[in-house]
């Protein structure tokens, strides 16, 4: 019982929950002086309306990064974010990445719309599988 009370405490310290996503996207990387040093595609892992875990096949190192991706009506989306943390899953050896939106909240919104507007539709047409994503 104590356990139980225990685990809501830790979940409720989120500010927005999570849910379960898994979204193609597009990104390119900045370092502290917002130059440009990378790019790639990653999968959403999960999404709030404050961030989301992405899973790459490498590293994801930089300061600064900007999400892209096409929504159901074939519109670009486009969303800022800070890289927080990056770190190996052992289980399947891709990297998880945690990034913070940043910038105006109504482009944070949007994208947060977009993402789960796409993962629906892939989900209910059984088009989803982590490793044709990447």
């Amino acid at each position: 019982m104590f356990q139980e009370k225990k685990r809501e405490t830790i979940a409720e310290k989120r500010c927005n929950p999570r849910i379960d996503t898994a979204n193609t996207v597009e990104y390119a990387l900045y370092d502290e002086k917002k130059i440009k040093i990378g790019h790639g595609k990653a999968c959403t892992i999960n999404l709030s309306q404050t961030g989301t875990l992405l899973q790459t096949k490498n590293k994801i190192e930089g300061a600064f990064i900007i999400l892209m991706a096409i929504d159901l009506d074939g519109k670009k989306i486009k969303v800022n974010g800070k890289v927080i943390t990056s770190r190996v899953c052992s289980k399947t050896g891709y990297y998880l990445t945690g990034i913070r939106f940043v910038g105006p909240k109504d482009k944070q919104i949007e994208a947060v719309i977009a993402f789960v507007k796409a993962y629906q539709r892939k989900k209910y047409r059984n088009e989803t599988r982590l490793d044709d994503l990447l």
